[in-house]
């Protein structure tokens, strides 16, 4: 397998470089911020240019950009001294009254979702997605151990997330 060249990276960086930024841009609502993770796409598949395929390439370079959209927008939210996903949202801004609409409705799943959850699980889950707290403060908290808060948030994001998909297929449909 050959390995990437500086040629073959500056060429894959003129190709792709407005539609990454673009696509970065319309996620982030920042020049600053579509630029930086821009280039930390570039970057990241430069440092494993070893392991790159030619022929993959290009599906490669959008999973990566769209993978580190999506830690950028996870970081982002988790950082908020009270972790609200509706404000997050809010602050974007909606375009139509149509968004507004199905973004109420989304709010509402959720919340109902969340009051479904077991007692432990509801704990950490508001703990870990609403107050941005670690596993170990939760863990304290809860008096339970770490991998109990790893085990109870992953099965609260599982049920929260087809709890609130089923609501949605069942009111489409």
């Amino acid at each position: 397998m050959e390995t990437m060249r500086t040629q073959q990276a500056e060429e894959i960086v003129a190709s792709h470089m407005q539609t990454l930024y673009a696509y970065a841009r319309s996620r982030t609502a920042s020049l600053e911020d579509a630029e930086d993770l821009t280039q930390d796409v570039f970057e990241n598949i430069w440092r494993c240019r070893e392991g790159v395929r030619k022929e993959t390439l290009h599906n490669l370079v959008y999973t990566v950009m769209r993978n580190t959209v999506i830690d950028y927008l996870r970081r982002r939210y988790m950082k908020k001294d009270k972790m609200d996903i509706y404000t997050c949202c809010e602050e974007e801004g909606r375009s139509t009254v149509e968004e507004d609409y199905y973004y109420k409705e989304l709010r509402v799943a959720h919340r109902k979702m969340v009051k479904q959850l077991s007692e432990k699980r509801r704990q950490a889950y508001i703990l870990y997605f609403y107050r941005g707290m670690s596993y170990a403060s939760i863990a304290d908290r809860l008096s339970v151990s770490e991998r109990s808060v790893g085990s109870h948030l992953q099965r609260a994001f599982r049920a929260v997330r087809l709890g609130v998909d089923g609501i949605y297929r069942y009111k489409a449909g």
